[in-house]
C-alpha cells in the first residue's frame, strides 16, 4: 500500500499556529481631489478687464506681467497649449529650444508623443484665466502662435519658467 502524501494536506502559509497576514495596502490612486483646496482669491477673481491678445505688441502682455497672478500665467499657458493641434505644439517645442539656447536644458526635455499630449488643466482648477485669449490664439496662424508664446515664455521669471520647462521633461 503507497504511503499517505501529506504534502497536499500540509502547507507551511496555511499553518493554524502563525498570525493570519494582513493584506498589502491598497495602492492610493493618483486622481486630482474632487474638491480643490481652497484658493487664495486673488487667484480666481474674475478677469474682466483683459485687453485683446493682438500683436504683434498690445497691452495684453503687460496685463499677463502685472495684472496676473503666477497661477493664472500658468493657467493660460495650459490652455494656449491644449488648444494647438499636435503639429503646432512641436513647433512650439522647436520654438522654445532655440529660445533657450542651452543643449544641458533642452537635451532634458522629453521626446515623442508624450511631451505633445494635453497638460492637465485640473492641476490649476478654479484658477481664472483669460479665456478670451483662447479663442483668439486659435485664430492666428502658426507663426503668431509662436510669437505669442515666446512673449508669454520670456515674460515669465526664472521660477515659472522652470514651471514650463518641468513639464516638458
Amino acid at each position: 500500500m503507497p504511503g499517505i502524501d501529506y504534502s497536499k494536506f500540509d502547507k507551511i502559509e496555511d499553518s493554524d499556529d502563525e498570525p493570519p497576514k494582513r493584506p498589502p495596502p491598497q495602492p492610493v490612486p493618483e486622481v486630482a481631489p474632487e474638491v480643490p483646496a481652497q484658493l487664495p482669491e486673488e487667484h480666481c477673481r474674475p478677469l474682466t478687464d483683459v485687453p485683446k491678445l493682438e500683436l504683434p505688441d498690445g497691452d495684453w502682455l503687460a496685463f499677463y506681467q502685472t495684472k496676473m497672478t503666477a497661477p493664472q500665467r500658468m493657467q493660460t499657458l495650459v490652455h494656449l497649449w491644449n488648444s494647438a493641434n499636435q503639429e503646432e505644439r512641436v513647433e512650439f517645442l522647436r520654438h522654445l529650444i532655440d529660445l533657450i539656447n542651452n543643449p544641458t536644458i533642452s537635451n532634458r526635455i522629453k521626446g515623442g508623443q508624450e511631451v505633445l499630449k494635453d497638460l492637465d488643466a485640473n492641476f490649476y482648477r478654479g484658477v481664472t484665466f483669460p479665456e478670451e485669449w483662447v479663442g483668439a490664439f486659435q485664430t492666428f496662424a502658426i507663426d503668431d502662435k509662436k510669437t505669442a508664446f515666446e512673449k508669454l515664455f520670456k515674460s515669465l521669471d526664472q521660477q515659472e519658467r522652470g514651471l514650463v520647462l518641468g513639464t516638458l521633461m
